[in-house]
């Protein structure tokens, strides 16, 4: 504490501390905290101490009156943390935390980082080992962490998941005993009823004439022909899995790594990883399944009755492929715009997926979204914060389309939020390791940008676990 003589050394110090707890902290609660869990630790905080140390022992030497805060948060945000940041909506949050964080009203006397969370002020080190002892709360809220209070049930459901997945995972796998049912005698009942409600393949006929009826070389039923190849290709392993595990069961075949795989899973409501490659994550394979016949419905439709009113934006293997498709389309629609100026421009309506009567005359329409972190006020048109208990709740109707980057202006406040699929367990993350990013809309906002940033909000594809 005696290292810099300036009074600014020991405030900057409790604060750095208590940034660096934040973020270690943020961790617990998955991806709302951090998209990925990046592994914090006393080296880096070790690091910005000496580095906080170095800069105000120059600032003294040149008698510099005021921080350089803009140098401070750099070097601590973007290269000491920074530098094990991979995620762009990452550091977008560190890059507020320190913005929060070390700015002058932190010098302020009396001023505290968070309600209950004081900065003490004083020479004597007994001044701050009794404000650590005394003065801190014994449990920590999650709004100190800037998230909503219900990410703490958020974290206490995950705990709680995590405790039952190992007790489904760990359990006998062998045959009922007495009158039960066994684990193959379930598994075959499941692939029956399975099998019945598994949709038939498209007709090559019918899609040539469809595509035909809607325009081969348009851009979105490219994008349309691109979504049935996929889907087709799921249809065909599950049906192969859910034949071939009846016949292995009954002895028929052998029973392969991988139909022992899929007997494992189903048994314990997991989807096999056979179905999982090249496709969506979902936790249970009733979930997985019901997916399944949605997008098939969706396609189905798409093709005997053109283009729906509303895109169901879940049911696309290749989101940002659809919306690249929408850009396109919009720019070929206008005289003398080009691609590379054009630029999403995305806003909430006030209509449910069943009020609309008609397409919009440009762009589209889209549903299915879910806001993770905070809820959406259709009254004022905003960004509020989640009733109690509420984990994630649905967002109206999205109008999408194109416009040129030097028209695309708003008179209000927006948040840009990322949208998430879920191509792996992971929930969220733009990185090639963690491919769940989609695209960010920008949605309006009556408080600070900043607020939503911490809170992690986040638009997501499905609704939770």
């Amino acid at each position: 504490l005696d290292t810099v003589p300036r009074t600014e050394w020991k405030t900057l110090l409790w604060v750095l501390c208590h940034c660096h707890s934040v973020l270690q902290e943020r961790r617990k609660y998955g991806a709302i905290g951090w998209t990925v869990p990046y592994e914090f630790n006393q080296s880096d905080l070790n690091a910005c101490a000496l580095f906080l140390q170095n800069h105000l022992l120059d600032m003294d030497a040149k008698k510099a009156k005021d921080v350089t805060w803009s140098t401070v948060r750099y070097m601590i945000s973007e290269i000491q943390y920074g530098g094990r940041i991979t995620d762009d909506w990452d550091r977008r949050q560190m890059n507020t935390f320190a913005e929060k964080f070390f700015a002058q009203p932190s010098l302020v006397v009396g001023n505290s980082l968070h309600e209950g969370y004081p900065i003490p002020t004083g020479n004597d080190v007994n001044i701050y080992r009794n404000a650590i002892e005394n003065d801190l709360p014994d449990v920590d809220s999650p709004e100190v962490f800037g998230l909503n209070l219900n990410a703490d049930l958020q974290f206490r459901e995950s705990q709680a998941a995590e405790v039952f997945d190992t007790i489904m995972e760990t359990q006998p796998k062998g045959g009922g005993g007495g009158s039960g049912k066994s684990r193959e005698d379930i598994v075959t009942e499941m692939c029956i009823d399975l099998l019945s409600k598994l949709p038939h393949d498209f007709s090559k006929e019918d899609l040539r004439s469809g595509l035909n009826r809607m325009g081969v070389y348009k851009p979105i039923n490219i994008c349309y022909k691109q979504e049935v190849d996929v889907l087709l290709r799921s249809l065909q392993v599950v049906r192969k899995t859910l034949k071939d595990l009846q016949l292995a069961i009954a002895g028929t075949i052998v029973m392969s790594d991988t139909l022992a795989d899929a007997l494992n899973a189903m048994f314990v409501a997991k989807v096999p990883s056979a179905w999982l490659k090249n496709a969506w994550f979902s936790p249970t394979v009733s979930l997985w399944y019901t997916i399944l016949l949605a997008r098939y419905e969706q396609l189905d439709k798409w093709l005997r009755h053109g283009r729906p009113k509303s895109f169901w934006l879940p049911g696309f293997a290749n989101g940002q492929g659809f919306l690249t498709a929408l850009l396109q389309e919009v720019t070929r629609s206008r005289d003398k715009w080009a691609l590379d100026d054009v630029v999403m421009y995305t806003e909430v309506t006030k209509f449910e997926e069943s009020d609309l009567r008609e397409p919009p005359s440009e762009g589209i329409y889209c549903h299915g979204l879910y806001l993770e972190g905070c809820s959406w006020n259709k009254k004022e048109m905003t960004l509020v914060d989640s009733p109690p208990k509420m984990l994630v709740t649905p967002l109206p109707v999205l109008f999408v389309t194109g416009v040129l980057k030097s028209q695309k202006k708003v008179e209000y406040m927006t948040y840009e939020c990322p949208v998430y699929f879920r191509f792996d367990a992971r929930k969220r993350g733009m990185t090639a390791a963690q491919p769940n990013f989609m695209f960010a809309p920008d949605l309006k906002t009556n408080e600070p940008p900043s607020k939503w940033i911490l809170r992690g909000v986040a638009l997501l594809t499905y609704p939770g676990d």
